[in-house]
């Protein structure tokens, strides 16, 4: 005798605002639209500035695919750039600047990692840097990336990441939403009902009462659905993260054009340069207990080297994380997890959650015990993150400065501390489950911050030397091949600022 069905989600409410709330929108819609599942989105007020930016790694440009957005299309319309990697200078005060770059696959000699042999060549006194064997550094070093033309994603070894307008971002996700046919309103929330965890309705200013079988919370910090939930509290990540400020602005565009964002360390906590067509937009990060708004808005044209335009914003900062899931209410994004927008981790966080969001879709609109599943990988996801933030603090070199001392000093997370102990020792990064970051891109960082191998992998030594140097050079030479036949950013782009 089979079951009676079970009312289906029918009705998906998306409560938030900015990137977050339009491509959950798009999101839930491409996927299961199909399926008979309707989305329709209350807009709160926006919370982003002239100055705002989102800094994104090369996976964007997969999600951007699969919601039917032309990367060429997203470009133009938020004055944006392709960018190859992150550049940290000042982390520490012995060693040069560092990239690290977008690369998407693994580089090997005879299927050993090239590290391996890096870190031989090295003992015996070579001093070419590593990253000088990374495709995307190089190409970022030298302006060049990838550029998406006739509608098509370009073939290209390496993926670009992306720097985008916020404001213009948003602008045209929600266009992109409301032409594929999603119902969108503009209020804020003024109260929400709630029976036990569940959300029953949510009272917007307009007076409308408004229900859904799941809601999705995707306010931002406030969390104005998720924060009300009886088992979701906020759990901080203060003991790890001392900045308290995120401050934006602008200054005049770069010429030429990088490609690369430059993360530059300075007493307080570190200041983001993301390059834009007609732009540069600046970023900082810190503690205000150290140096004020007002300080650090005068010091960052020295910081930078560029004079400001326009006005700054100010924002508090707190980071850590509430389990997502609760009731039939799910947080998408800065509404389940704040953290610094160091490694271009903004829009990764939601396009994380969406994507699992997508894969446990609840299949009961009263029963959902997805959410457990949901709540345990997504923790997962988000320490993984968190701990490759934590990892570029945790090996400043900057001495006698109260905010990195304290950073060096601090204790880390079990999972980060087994991941630098095992790798000081032989070169390899233990992975987890969850992982957004892969072996190339730990291993860039922890060698640009000096934690340099004590040993290689034994089987370096059965690979012979003529035959290691003849690869190493055919490498190199790949490199410079490839470098070359990717556009110039600023031959590209660096007559469109207007």
């Amino acid at each position: 005798m089979s079951r009676p069905m079970k009312p289906r989600v029918e009705q998906v409410l998306v409560v938030g605002r900015d990137a977050a709330a339009w491509l959950t929108a798009l999101a839930l819609h491409r996927a299961l639209g199909r399926t008979g599942v309707k989305v329709r989105v209350v807009e709160m007020p926006s919370l982003l500035t002239p100055a705002d930016v989102y800094s994104a790694v090369p996976s964007l440009g997969g999600l951007h695919a699969l919601l039917g957005l032309d990367e060429g299309a997203v470009l133009e319309a938020t004055r944006g750039l392709p960018v190859l990697g992150q550049r940290f200078a000042n982390w520490s005060r012995a060693r040069a600047p560092f990239i690290h770059g977008y690369d998407t696959h693994r580089v090997a000699l005879n299927d050993i990692d090239f590290l391996q042999f890096w870190v031989k060549a090295r003992g015996e006194g070579m001093r070419v840097e590593l990253e000088d064997f990374s495709l995307a550094a190089a190409a970022a070093k030298q302006g060049r990336s990838p550029v998406a033309r006739d509608g098509e994603r370009p073939e290209a070894p390496v993926s670009p990441g992306y720097h985008l307008d916020a404001r213009a971002y948003v602008d045209l996700l929600r266009r992109t939403a409301l032409q594929a046919g999603i119902e969108g309103r503009s209020a804020d929330v003024r109260s929400v009902e709630r029976s036990g965890d569940r959300i029953t309705s949510v009272t917007l200013s307009d007076g409308l009462k408004v229900q859904a079988d799941l809601f999705i919370d995707a306010s931002g910090p406030a969390a104005v659905l998720a924060s009300g939930a009886p088992d979701a509290p906020f759990e901080s990540w203060r003991r790890w993260f001392g900045a308290d400020r995120i401050l934006v602005a602008s200054a005049a565009r770069l010429s030429p054009l990088p490609a690369f964002s430059h993360i530059a360390a300075f007493p307080a906590g570190w200041v983001g340069l993301h390059p834009l067509r007609d732009r540069t937009a600046l970023v900082a990060v810190y503690d205000s207990k150290v140096m004020s708004d007002q300080a650090v808005l005068e010091a960052l044209p020295v910081l930078t080297g560029l004079p400001l335009t326009g006005d700054a914003a100010v924002e508090d900062f707190h980071p850590g994380a509430r389990p997502p899931w609760s009731g039939n209410c799910v947080a998408i994004g800065p509404a389940a997890v704040s953290l610094e927008p160091l490694d271009a981790v903004q829009l990764h966080l939601i396009h994380t959650g969406l994507s699992t969001l997508i894969g446990l879709f609840p299949t009961e609109a009263d029963a959902m015990p997805e959410a457990e599943v949901y709540n345990r990988s997504m923790a997962s996801h988000l320490a993984n993150i968190r701990d490759f933030l934590i990892t570029h603090y945790a090996l400043n070199q900057r001495f006698d400065e109260p905010v990195w001392d304290r950073a060096r000093d601090m204790v880390l997370p079990d999972k980060l501390q087994t991941r630098l102990r095992v790798f000081a020792a032989r070169g390899r990064v233990p992975l987890y489950e969850d992982e957004s970051f892969q072996q190339q891109n730990w291993v860039q960082i922890l060698i640009g911050h000096g934690l340099i191998p004590a040993s290689y992998d034994p089987m370096v030594d059965t690979v012979p030397v003529d035959e290691q140097m003849d690869k190493v050079r055919g490498l190199l030479a790949r490199i410079a091949e490839e470098v070359q036949s990717m556009p110039d950013l600023d031959a590209e782009f660096g007559g469109s600022a207007g």
